[in-house]
């Protein structure tokens, strides 16, 4: 879509930068002759810089000419209604708009946009600038509304043709895209990409005939220039197999050997089609023929990232000679890698290099969530959506995803519905508004939710979820809690036996203390870990509580006593890690005495964040189906690791030693034999009725080893329950 501002706004600036001030309207005005010609000068000025890509110099020539046109009238400084006055005084104006465009900033952009268009008379040039604003911002209806007020103005208008066309494309409506880029050709006939854009609308209009028709003619007509190729390269694009798409690429390659863009598509394509050692060869090979095109490194960085060539990109970054324009492009592969907060760092150095571009704010925000730093990721997101107006709905969507990891379903709601108003055909966004509405018991926004993402999806999972969850709900308590019994307990393999023992569940108006009675017989007599909880122990137990963790900076030994595993104890931790300075030089000490266990999701978090990239844990369920954890390359290393158990060390809490003495270096478990409970569980939860029911649904093996019956063996034994008694032993450990 830039495409359509560098036509448009071209020729407003150069249709505006007249001294001529011939207008009936303006005849009030008395600009001096100095003035007159200042304000040209730096508006002429402005539009050379654009035109050149220098931008910041542009906007400083054109906010001086601006000046100058508050000189001639002041109250233009100041403007909130229509006013007449000369083209002279309305161009710098609309210049401005067009560099903000180009560089990213469409609220800028706007702003000067509205600003020209206060200014009378107004053209259908005006309008599509205005559009073009309105389109950056993702403001579709508004920028179609001003893209047909240009056409009102201008039938012919050739840019507010092409912009309609694209809305249009986007829309479905291809046969009136058609007519609009038709429209745009009778302008310009030799305009590759409008050309390229009529082929895709014929071929999705099934006129396939006329679309290679068109392109071969197309390209008959204008070989003279690569551009002429761009017909005929959409049409094999969209109907033939690999081979001939890239013989086609390759041959125009030949043709045209001193276009970097005909090289560029051939790499492109070779990339897209996983032909990565092909794309490297041809890049790598260009960087002696286009030493200057800045788009090169940017190919070989995403090549090298495919191939998984962790050197060969830094080297193309750190060899750059202007490695700021590689920011985005390095977080991306940083990002693709799994080194999330590598990716953080540079996306965040976009941030502060270019803060109009929003999609550094979008990707720092999907990195954070992917590290899953998800506290940062709702502080960042939220500190973002207050300072802009979001074009991408990416920064709502993952800034709600973080508050929904984070158990803050009321704040995911409303983002997830901002991302929704952005992208009305979102499907994840309306699928997890749906989610958050049922987790808040609000059953008619969840059922309307989720109906509207199965609508543009109808396989989306969590919409489904969502839907046959709700429709469980016509049914009593007991049998539902009695179905999710049935699916889910581990040790329910004689489906006769339990379908006995649940069968009174069925009875309606149950109790908490009843189901919670049945429940007790159903289960097997050495199951610890199966019960319910309902009444004023559910409240406790689901209220706002204290943290898991406390924290300790001992000097050169970071002291964590974890309590247990809840939905936040990871992002407590991870947090107070990331805090930790040069962590490589300090003994990492985690006090899991009494920590009795919690999620299992919780414990292999942070083993994520302590574990190079590996398979943290595996959970094995009653018909031999498995689920594993992963560890990603992210990893912060401490000099050592001490964890301090006991008799009461249970579950999540297992799980975490046990997977840092398999796979960690130097470390040691200090204190006593744990519990051994290598079994977790799965939850049902009633809001209404304050019911939930945790029940055993899973064996969970570190690198196939189990502890229910074997537990876990100190290397190091303590007596007694003294602090001090465990904290003598790390010394031990600790030494380099």
């Amino acid at each position: 879509m830039l495409r359509l501002l560098q036509f448009g706004i071209f020729i407003l600036g150069m249709g505006l930068v007249s001294g001529c001030l011939d207008l009936p309207e303006a005849a009030p005005y008395q600009v001096p002759e100095e003035l007159d010609q200042k304000i040209y000068d730096t508006n002429e000025k402005g539009i050379n810089l654009i035109q050149e890509g220098r931008y910041e110099e542009a906007i400083a020539s054109l906010e001086e000419s601006i000046g100058y046109v508050y000189e001639v009238d002041p109250e233009l400084e100041q403007l909130d209604r229509e006013k007449r006055v000369p083209a002279l005084l309305d161009a710098p104006f609309n210049n401005l708009s067009w560099a903000y465009h180009d560089m990213g900033d469409y609220e800028k952009a706007l702003a000067y946009a509205d600003k020209s268009m206060l200014m009378l008379p107004n053209d259908d040039v005006e309008s599509v600038n205005r559009a073009n604003a309105l389109y950056g911002l993702n403001r579709i209806d508004e920028a179609l509304s001003s893209y047909e007020e240009a056409i009102r103005l201008n039938s012919r208008n050739p840019e507010a043709n092409y912009g309609i066309g694209m809305i249009k494309i986007d829309r479905g409506d291809y046969a009136d895209a058609l007519k609009r880029f038709n429209n745009y050709l009778k302008e310009y006939p030799a305009d590759g990409d409008a050309a390229a854009m009529r082929v895709y609308t014929l071929l999705r209009l099934d006129r396939g005939d006329v679309a290679q028709e068109y392109a071969d003619n197309f390209m008959e007509r204008y070989s003279d220039a690569y551009e002429g190729t761009w017909a005929k390269g959409a049409y094999i694009e969209e109907t033939a197999e690999y081979d001939e798409i890239a013989k086609f690429y390759e041959d125009v390659a030949a043709l045209y050997p001193s276009e970097w863009l005909a090289h560029r598509k051939l790499g492109q394509i070779y990339y897209e089609y996983g032909e990565y050692e092909a794309a490297l060869k041809l890049f790598q090979g260009l960087t002696v023929q286009f030493p200057e095109e800045p788009e090169l490194d940017e190919w070989l960085i995403r090549v090298y990232g495919a191939l998984g060539d962790m050197e060969g990109a830094e080297g193309v970054y750190t060899g750059s000679d202007d490695p700021h324009r590689l920011l985005m492009v390095m977080g991306q592969f940083y990002l693709d890698q799994g080194h999330y907060m590598k990716a953080v760092s540079f996306f965040g150095a976009e941030i502060v290099k270019n803060p109009a571009n929003q999609n550094g704010y979008a990707k720092k925000l999907q990195a954070l969530s992917w590290g899953k730093r998800y506290a940062r990721c709702a502080e960042f997101g939220a500190q973002v959506l207050e300072a802009l107006v979001p074009v991408s709905a990416d920064i709502p969507w993952y800034t709600g995803w973080c508050e929904m990891e984070l158990g803050n379903d009321e704040a995911a709601a409303k983002h997830f519905r901002q991302a929704t108003e952005i992208d009305p055909d979102d499907y994840e966004a309306w699928s997890n508004l749906a989610l958050t509405q049922l987790k808040l018991g609000n059953e008619a926004e969840a059922r309307k939710y989720s109906e509207r993402a199965l609508e543009i999806y109808d396989n989306d999972s969590t919409a489904t979820y969502v839907k046959d969850t709700l429709n469980s709900y016509s049914e009593p308590l007991g049998t539902r809690i009695k179905q999710f019994f049935k699916d889910n307990y581990l040790y329910g393999k004689d489906a006769a036996k339990l379908e006995r023992s649940l069968e009174k569940l069925d009875t309606p108006g149950l109790t908490g203390s009843e189901i919670a009675a049945i429940i007790d017989q159903a289960k097997q007599p050495e199951d610890r870990f199966t019960f319910l909880i309902y009444g004023d122990l559910y409240d406790q137990l689901t209220g706002v509580g204290e943290s898991d963790i406390t924290y300790t900076d001992m000097g050169d030994i970071s002291y964590f006593k974890i309590d247990g595993f809840s939905e936040t104890t990871d992002d407590q931790f991870i947090r107070l890690v990331d805090d930790i300075s040069s962590p490589e030089e300090k003994t990492l000490v985690l006090d899991l005495r009494g920590n009795g266990g919690g999620l299992t999701e919780s414990a292999n978090n942070i083993l994520d964040l302590l574990l190079p990239e590996l398979v943290t844990s595996t959970l094995i369920y009653r018909d031999g189906t498995s689920y594993s954890y992963y560890s990603d390359p992210d990893q912060i290393s401490f000099r050592s690791i001490a964890v301090f158990v006991d008799e009461n060390s249970a579950s999540a809490a297992e799980l975490l030693t046990l997977g840092l003495k398999t796979y960690g270096d130097r470390v040691t478990v200090i204190g006593r034999t744990t519990f051994g409970k290598g079994v977790g569980q799965l939850v049902f939860e009633d809001k209404q009725h304050k019911v939930m029911l945790y029940a055993v649904n899973h064996y969970w093996n570190v690198m196939q080893n189990n502890i229910t019956d074997t537990r876990i063996v100190p290397d190091i034994k303590v007596t007694g329950n003294q602090l001090e008694s465990f904290m003598n032993k790390v010394p031990e450990v600790s030494a380099p």
